[in-house]
This record gives C-alpha cells, structure tokens and sequence, in this order.
C-alpha cells in the first residue's frame, strides 16, 4: 500500500494517465469539443503540432491564423529528432525551431492556464499574439542560446474564442531537442495545486535522502569501526544531489538557490549519479568482502572517475553522447550486485535477506529510468521511489542487527548475573572453608599448647626439682654435684623455651581473663628479645571480650610488631586495641623506623599477605600507611555484632 501512495504521489502532471476518449492535435488544431474540463480535468495537448525547423517565427510571421505552407507535423510529447510524421524524420537533435497549435473552440474556463514541463533547452511562448512566458534565450547556436530549462504553469485570459498557441524553442546543449513532456491545458487552480503537490512530493523524499544520510552519518561518528553506515550515507546524500538537482524534482534545489543555472545544476545532477556507483557498490562490499570482489570496486571507481570529469569538464552534447555507455555499465552493476547479493543471502549472511529484497526494487526501477530517460521505454521515472524502498529496507536491516545485538546483550548480561551468584556463592562457600580451617588450625594450635604446657613444660619442670633434691648442699659438691648443677641449668632453659613455645602456639591468656593478658605477654616478650620499648594501650568495653575474631588480631598485631623490629629498624613501638562507638574493634600497630621505602622487603615474604588474608577472614580491612612525622602504621578494623545491641557493654554504654 505504501508503494502505491509513493507511486501515485510522485507521479507529475506530465506523467498522469489519459483518458480514452481525450481529443488529439491533428495538423496543428485540437477540438475542444466534447471536453468537459470540470469533469475529466486537465487536457494533455498531444497529437500533431506544426513545425518549423530552423526558423525562428512570431505571431506577425503568420496571416489570420492560417498555417504556412512549409509547415511540418511534430508529434508530442517527444524529441524531435525521433519524432516522425507521415514516415518523415523531424530532424537532429540540436537546434531551433517554432512550434504551433490552435486550440478550438475556445476553452471553456475562466482562468484557463498552460503547464509547460521539461522543453529543451530555452524557449519563448505566445499566447494570441501576446508573449506570456519565456525560459532562458532562445538562440541559433550553442553561442547565443542561454539554456535554462524550467517548469512554469502559464494563465492567459478566456478571450471567448479560438486560442493560438506559439513556442519557439532552441536546443544547443541537451541530448534530446523539443517538447519531451506534455503541455496540460487546465484551470489555473488545478494546475497550481498539481505543482504544489508536485514539490511537496519531491520536498518529502529530499528530506528523507537528508534524514537518513544524517542518520547513518552519526552512526558512523559514533562507531567508526564500521564503515558500512558511512558509505550509506553518502550514498543517500548522493541520491538526495541527484534528485534535487534535476528536473524529476522541478530543479528543487532553486528554491534554496535561485539564481541556479542549467549549466550548473546538469552536471551537478549527473556527477552526484555517478559517485552512488562505487559508494553504493563499497556499502556492499564492506557488509559482505566474500561477496563483492575488490576488482570491480576498482572498475567501479574508475568509471566514477571518468564520467565525473566528463560532466565537470566537457560541453553537455559530449555527456549527453556517452552517457548510455555509463547507462550500459551500470546495468551491468546492477545484475552483479544481485548475484553477489543473492550468493550472500543462501549463504546466510547477516540482513543479506532485507537488502536483496529492496536493491531488487531499486535496481528494477533504475533499469527503468535508464530506459525512460533514453526515450526505450513509455514509462515513468521512479527512481526516488526504488531508493526510498531501498532505504527502508536497510532500515529494517540495521533494527534487525540491532534487536539481535540488544538480544545478545541480555543474553550476556543474564548469562553474567548468573555467573556472579554462583561466584558469589562459591566465594562464600570458599570464605566458610577458610574460616574453618583457621579455626581448625587454632584449635590445633590450642590442643598443641596445652599439651607443650600441661606435659612437656610440666615433666621437664619436676625434673629440674628432682635436680635440687638431688644436689648435695654445702661446698661438699663434687664432680657429681657439679654435673647436676649443669643439668639443672640446662632444664631450666628448656623448660623456659618449652613455656615460650606453648605461648606462640595459643596465648593461654585468652582461656582467663580475656584478651588484654594475651597482647600484653606477647608484647613483653618481644620487647625483652628485641630491646626495643613497646606500649599497649587498650580500650575495650566489654568486661571479658571473647570474641573469636580477637584471634586473628591477635596473630596480626604479632606479625605487625615482628615485621617493626626485623625490617622497619624501629627506635618505639606502639600498639593500641579500641572499640570506637559504631566502628566495631580497631587494632593499630605504628613504630617510629624507617618507614615503608626505607624497609628492606624480604624475598619471598608472606606477611603482608597473611596479615591482610587474616583481615579478610573476619570481615575486616587491613591498611598499611605511612605514619605522620615517618615510621609506618598498620590499622585493621574489625567489625563487632556486639557492639550494635550493646552486649558486653557496661551499664552505662549501652544504647538505650
């Protein structure tokens, strides 16, 4: 259906259907009789005009409105070298003549009006002897003629009686000489309103070749990747110059610029046809390469070339001459893009189906246009219609590539959800594990502790006080009494190892009284081995913290002071233990060394990591910074469920 209104609504007057019983000129004179305006409409002037080749005739050069006696017939509309009356040629393409037609008896309207459409190249009108239209200067040479072919719709007054119609008209630059569109005879009205159609028609398909040019133009800016959107919209923009500057829009683009000339706007036209060949045909090429050869890109852009500077450079007889080669060539295009087309299509390429479907109609209406524009064929152009049809047809093409590309895009994105959860799940899982294994591993390290401490540290005690028993007293001593008095030494040192051994394993401390003793005993130790001064300093509200998390800080805070004394080359050391309302438990570890970029990193060290994989363990943050006036501080936040109800708290901490 809408193929129909395009079709209807692009169709000139000179192109609409007449009726059957439509009266003809015969030897110069139309009937009128029996033509009811009003009901059928406008009348199409065809038939036999006289004809004076070569000679350049006004009202005063006929008597009475006979015919002269070297009047010829020409048949319009058509080109009058291919024109033929009584098997008689009606002469060579270029040059000048006068044309004449009688109307009678005399139109039956009151605002009566001719419209006069696509004469080559210049011509005059008379109308009873008076001169009511004219288009650039009729001339006897290619010198003196000025061509500007143009549509005009011409009102003469209703004088009540017979109306003799003069034209003379020239052609030194055109292919085809002559009338080659009919002249409708009508109401003023009528005729307007078929104009304004006309260009409201060939207005809605410029916008359109704008619209989707700049609509491919962007595309393209924003992904430049893809060449196919660019060579699409010059191939619209291209369409949109042919289109505008011929005479199947009315010349449109003299709207915008009216001082527009023939002379201009013809090889405009033209040069904007020849480059939608190879843009066209790399548009294929870049959506399908297996398709479409590079060789006949090459050719393509070779003969862009070469009838680009015919239009540029040479006269308009000379491009006018060649041009059915170029239209030759280009039909040949035409059935290799749909070869390459329908091979990509069985081969499932991607949207080959929506393009082949519409170049199919664009190539089927350029053939015809080549062929009307050659006068081969009585038709009627429709190229603006093909190329809309193809235009949609990419339309549907990119929506289609874009629907699946949004489809794969949720697909992906449903596909990606679904990993996350079960990474999330797994992470999880993972995180469990972890936790129990350390908790395993504590508990393994309790139970070794207690053995150390309640067997090993025990037995090796009672020997050493077996030892003293058995020593003698006195200076009695002798070499027996020395010996013992070694062994006794040297059972104290390991009893003291032993003891010390016990305590790295588990902090015995965390059984009693809760976390303080812990930290403050390992402090104490490192402080007596290292000779290095450590402050603790502790702020905890709960009576007896004994959260399973203070093991991880614990071990933590271990690391932090062991990694002070061996790498950071410390002077103090300070370690505080808080639970700032609301910010759950904060371990702070900050020496006064060298601080990060002075500390020598040991190979192969795993501290940093198991203190920050320890940190994790229990849902905290580890950060490792450099200390305000040099050293480095270690800071782990923990958070504490309990300290959100307040258990733990003291009477008057807890939130009320």
């Amino acid at each position: 259906m809408l193929a129909i209104v395009l079709l209807m609504a692009c169709c000139s007057p000179g192109q609409a259907e007449t009726p059957p019983s439509a009266p003809r000129a015969k030897k110069g004179v139309v009937n009128l009789a029996g033509w009811d305006m009003a009901v059928h409409g406008p009348l199409r002037l065809d038939g036999e005009w006289e004809y004076y080749p070569r000679q350049l005739l006004t009202p005063k050069d006929f008597q009475a409105g006979a015919p002269r006696s070297e009047a010829g017939l020409y048949v319009v509309p058509q080109p009058w070298n291919r024109s033929r009356s009584d098997n008689e040629a009606m002469g060579a393409d270029t040059g000048f003549a006068t044309l004449r037609l009688r109307l009678e008896p005399a139109p039956g309207l009151s605002r009566p009006a001719l419209a006069l459409f696509s004469l080559n190249a210049a011509y005059r009108l008379w109308i009873d002897g008076v001169p009511t239209a004219g288009s650039g200067t009729v001339g006897t040479d290619s010198a003196t003629e000025i061509p500007a072919p143009a549509k005009q719709i011409v009102p003469f007054a209703g004088a009540g009686r017979p109306v003799d119609i003069l034209l003379q008209v020239s052609n030194h630059h055109a292919r085809d000489g002559g009338v080659v569109a009919p002249v409708w005879l009508g109401s003023q009205s009528t005729l307007a309103a078929w104009a304004d159609r006309d260009m409201a028609t060939a207005m809605f398909f410029i916008g359109a070749f704008c619209l989707m040019g700049l609509y491919h133009a962007v595309l393209y800016w924003f992904r430049p990747a893809n060449s196919a959107p660019l060579y699409f919209s010059l191939y619209c923009f291209g369409w949109m110059g042919n289109y505008a500057a011929s005479d199947s829009s009315g010349w449109a683009l003299r709207l915008f610029f009216p001082n527009l000339t023939a002379r201009f706007l013809d090889p405009l036209a033209l040069s904007c046809f020849f480059i939608t060949i190879p843009v066209g045909y790399a548009f294929f090429r870049s959506l399908y390469p297996l398709e479409f050869s590079r060789q006949l890109q090459w050719f393509c852009n070779l003969l862009c070339i070469v009838f680009v500077g015919v239009a540029l450079c040479a006269s308009g007889l000379t491009l006018n001459a060649v041009l059915p080669w170029h239209y030759l060539a280009s039909s040949l295009l035409i059935v290799s893009c749909v070869r390459c087309l329908y091979r990509a299509w069985r081969r499932k390429r991607d949207e080959a189906g929506f393009l082949l479907a519409g170049f199919c109609v664009l190539g089927l209406i350029g053939l015809n246009d080549m062929l009307v524009d050659m006068h081969r064929l009585p038709s009627t152009p429709l190229l603006p219609v093909g190329m809309l049809v193809f235009s949609l047809s990419q339309a549907f093409a990119l929506s289609h590539r874009y629907s699946q590309a949004f489809a794969s895009e949720e697909k992906l994105a449903t596909d990606l959800v679904d990993k996350n959860l079960r990474l999330e799940t797994e992470m999880a899982e993972r995180t469990r594990l972890e936790q129990r294994i350390v908790t395993v591993s504590e508990e393994e390290r309790r139970r070794i502790s207690l053995e150390l401490h309640d067997g090993l540290c025990q037995g090796l005690t009672a020997a050493r006080l077996r030892c003293d028993a058995l020593s003698p007293g006195g200076s009695a001593a002798g070499a027996d009494g020395e010996a013992l008095g070694r062994l006794s030494g040297l059972l104290d040192t390991l009893v003291d190892q032993a003891y010390d051994l016990s305590r790295g394993l588990w902090p015995l401390e965390h059984d009693g009284v809760g976390v303080g003793p812990s930290f403050r005993e390992m402090i104490r130790r490192q402080a007596e081995s290292s000779a290095v001064p450590i402050e603790f300093h502790r702020e905890l509200y709960c009576q007896a913290c004994r959260r399973s998390h203070l093991a991880q800080l614990y071990r933590i805070a271990q690391e932090a002071v062991a990694n002070a004394l061996k790498h950071a080359r410390a002077g103090r050391i300070v370690v505080s233990l808080a639970c700032p309302a609301g910010q759950g438990t904060v371990l702070a570890v900050r020496d006064d060394g060298c601080g990060r970029c002075g500390a020598k990193a040991s190979a192969g060290g795993l501290g940093l990591g198991l203190m920050a994989h320890r940190a994790r363990l229990i849902g905290g943050e580890l950060h490792i910074q450099d200390a305000p006036g040099g050293g480095t501080e270690v800071v782990c936040t923990a958070p504490c469920p309990d300290l959100a109800g307040g258990v733990g708290l003291p009477e008057s901490r807890r939130p009320k």
